[in-house]
């Protein structure tokens, strides 16, 4: 029999908890609650536990802080994380302190049941070869769909509902063996995933890796997964960085591609050059002209030199910023435009990418813009509202900058820039605030909802991504925000009725 200690703040999810363990296996009682980690700590330090299943957000001491502490001085306790949060920090400190698994909420009997199998499958093995040291081997990935976006939050990218918990759990439910495992987390992009897959074979784990690869490519959009294998799992968390590093180094548009990380080939030593300054010169002459079908015909020459030529999506940024660059300097009285704003544009453009197409029209949008930008308030405010109408209209469905050209017949630089100049925000940011906004009423007028549901009710594909935009916004979580509220009422010193 193995006895569990579960650390929850709140005692509706942690009488589920308990019923859900054991229901799910007989072989597991839970025999000690804790509403936080402090309590939990003052338990352990007179009792062992075989198991501690903990929430992460809980007051006076998380439950990432209580794993650093089992892990220093009970080493032999195999603590779970449950959470509605599958954040990028939180899963780096989970897996330098070994945590066994990290379940994101709401968590099903059967996924509690196959944790508990591992459970005592890793148990049997520490009994029979006496050693158990945390190092157990994994393959940690990187798997990005579509582009990547270098900072911000002004794009609408196309690869931001690419990849759902089902989806996933699907393909690891088909192709994991008994005694292997994994956690998946958000990465601070949306359309990108990283994924732990542990397994003591390195072999196997390169062969999960080819078949997650072989699973995602074909579909709607380009997916790159770059990886490492053979990491110990108190390791794994470290290279997160890494991976994205190479990421950045090594992702081309429109191409999907799996890299091993530590020998995908250094991009930066390419030295051949698809173009030569005159090119760019005459580019930059182009758009001096003013003349469209001229820097439409110039530019598509230089990229399909360098899509022929293999360039990544960051050597493709390089040579934009050659060329707005070019025409600054050459043409200096002729820039009407912030330095910065343009070079954002481009990033804009890459991570928007879905076609060569669009995004030749795209940067034509933009680089007609340098010699001189007409403003005419009228069409910009009409447009600037038609949009807004429309993101209001259809907060609930699937809207990319694609889905935005293809509505308005303009580049997505272009309805970006004049959205932001009338309201203030990026198309994708206000749409962001809009949601957040309406899930904050939601919530406080059915307080008891899951989180899952309101998600989906304000247009978030994925509940997990949902909770930490929430948090970035108004700086909680979305299962705080009555809590908060009744704090106030309740420390104010006298009878309150909440105003609809």
């Amino acid at each position: 029999m193995f006895k569990v200690m579960v650390v929850e703040d709140e005692p509706p999810i942690m009488r589920m908890v308990k019923a859900g363990i054991e229901a799910a296996d007989p072989d597991f009682a839970v025999e000690k609650c804790c509403i936080n980690g402090q309590n939990a700590i003052e338990a352990l330090e007179t009792e062992d536990y075989d198991v501690v299943v903990t929430d992460i957000k809980m007051p006076v001491m998380t439950g990432i802080e209580l794993a650093g502490w089992i892990y220093e001085n009970k080493p032999e306790t195999t603590v779970v994380i449950l959470s509605g949060y599958s954040d990028f920090e939180y899963a780096r400190k989970a897996l330098e302190y070994k945590v066994f698994d990290y379940l994101l909420k709401p968590v099903s009997r059967d996924k509690i049941r196959g944790v508990t199998e591992r459970i005592k499958n890793e148990k049997r093995g520490r009994e029979r070869s006496d050693r158990h040291d945390g190092e157990r081997g994994t393959a940690v990935i990187l798997a990005c769909a579509g582009a990547y976006l270098l900072y911000g939050s002004e794009v609408m990218l196309p690869g931001e509902n690419f990849w759902t918990d089902e989806r996933m759990e699907n393909f690891m439910e088909r192709t994991l063996g008994k005694n292997e495992g994994y956690i998946f987390f958000n990465s601070n992009v949306p359309s990108e995933r990283y994924v732990v897959v542990e397994s003591d074979d390195t072999a196997r784990q390169v062969e999960i890796v080819k078949k997650l690869y072989e699973s995602f490519r074909n579909r709607e959009l380009p997916v790159t997964v770059v990886y490492m294998d053979g990491v110990p799992l108190k390791n794994a968390g470290k290279c997160f960085a890494a991976l994205r590093e190479q990421l950045i180094k090594s992702l081309i548009l429109g191409k999907s591609q799996l890299i091993r990380c530590e020998s995908a080939p250094e991009q930066y030593e390419n030295i051949g050059q698809p173009y030569s300054k005159r090119d760019i010169e005459a580019l930059a002459a182009a758009i001096k002209n003013g003349s469209a079908d001229e820097v439409r015909a110039r530019f598509s020459g230089i990229l399909e030199s360098m899509r022929d030529s293999g360039y990544t999506q960051e050597e493709v940024n390089g040579v934009l910023n050659v060329i707005f660059d070019t025409y600054a300097l050459n043409y200096p009285e002729s820039v009407q435009r912030k330095h910065t704003s343009v070079k954002r544009e481009f990033v804009n453009a890459l991570a928007s990418f879905t076609s060569y197409s669009g995004f030749i029209e795209d940067v034509v949008s933009i680089l007609m813009t340098l010699r001189r930008d007409v403003k005419n308030p009228d069409r910009y405010a009409q447009l600037a509202d038609d949009v807004e109408k429309y993101l209001i209209q259809n907060y609930d469905k699937d809207i990319t900058s694609e889905v935005l050209s293809r509505e308005f017949g303009f580049v997505p630089s272009y309805i970006s820039r004049i959205f932001k100049r009338r309201k203030g925000l990026s198309p994708n940011e206000y749409m962001t605030r809009y949601r957040i906004e309406l899930a904050k009423n939601i919530i406080t007028e059915n307080p008891h909802i899951k989180i899952k549901e309101v998600a989906n009710m304000v247009g978030f594909k994925e509940s997990y991504y949902f909770s930490k935009t929430f948090k970035r916004e108004t700086g909680m979580w979305p299962t705080e925000l009555n809590k908060e509220k009744e704090q106030t009422f309740s420390g104010s010193g006298g009878n309150h009725k909440t105003e609809k």
